[in-house]
């Protein structure tokens, strides 16, 4: 499942774009709604729930609009399709899932000792990105045509042996709790060792990726994880 509701400076939000997909209006009809509530609100209020911007489509910008928990909750109160019944819990749920990440994130963000194991993850996630390079070129020596796609595969290994995936993309770190903090900062060293040690060995590019995502695997067996994925 995609993200429906994201961070966007700061405060949980959606778009019209993500609201049309998956409601089964047309784009272009939402945005003609949300136009006609200026009609029925202040400015000021309309301006606070909708912010106006704009989306690429094949190279060409269309208007879009960004909208808050209460710009959603208008908007949803004025459609009746039943394909966008079905939808309005589920952004109801994104909305509310989101506001208790950014809580975590000001609450982690006020521990100190939560500042200094963030601080240790960041060099040693820094590392561990060094060593995907080395990686990445080593696979290109032995014939990748996509071997860059790796940065993004060794870190999805890693958050789904913890898992920490969250509608089928790594948990934002900001939001992570200390023990699952400490978690991460452990599998991207043993990562990072992994692929080191692999590739001292000789062993093809795509033995080395499935012989790390083991290790991870086992590592988070050996330390009875549990597994979070949604």
């Amino acid at each position: 499942m995609n993200r429906i509701v994201t961070l966007i400076k700061g405060q949980p939000m959606t778009t019209s774009a993500v609201v049309g997909e998956k409601f089964g209006i047309a784009h272009n009809d939402l945005l003609k709604k949300i136009v006609s509530f200026t009609g029925e609100i202040l400015p000021v209020e309309f301006n606070e729930m909708y912010k106006e911007t704009t989306r690429e489509v094949r190279g060409r910008e269309f208007k879009m609009y960004n909208m808050t928990r209460d710009g959603y909750m208008f908007l949803v109160m004025n459609i009746s399709t039943k394909k966008a019944h079905d939808q309005k819990l589920a952004f109801i749920r994104a909305f509310n899932e989101m506001e208790k990440l950014l809580i975590a994130r000001i609450k982690n963000g006020e521990d100190t000792q939560w500042l200094e194991e963030r601080n240790q993850a960041r060099l040693t996630r820094r590392e561990e990105t060094d060593t995907i390079k080395e990686f990445v070129e080593y696979a290109v020596k032995q014939g990748a045509q996509s071997a860059k796609m790796y940065y993004k595969h060794y870190t999805n290994a890693t958050y789904k042996a913890l898992g920490m995936i969250q509608h089928g993309k790594p948990a934002i770190r900001d939001t992570l709790n200390l023990m699952q903090l400490n978690q991460l900062v452990i599998a991207e060293v043993l990562a990072k060792n992994a692929i080191e040690k692999y590739m001292k060995a000789g062993e093809h590019y795509r033995t080395i990726y499935t012989l790390v995502k083991q290790d991870l695997e086992d590592f988070a067996k050996a330390t009875l994880l549990t597994k979070r994925t949604t």
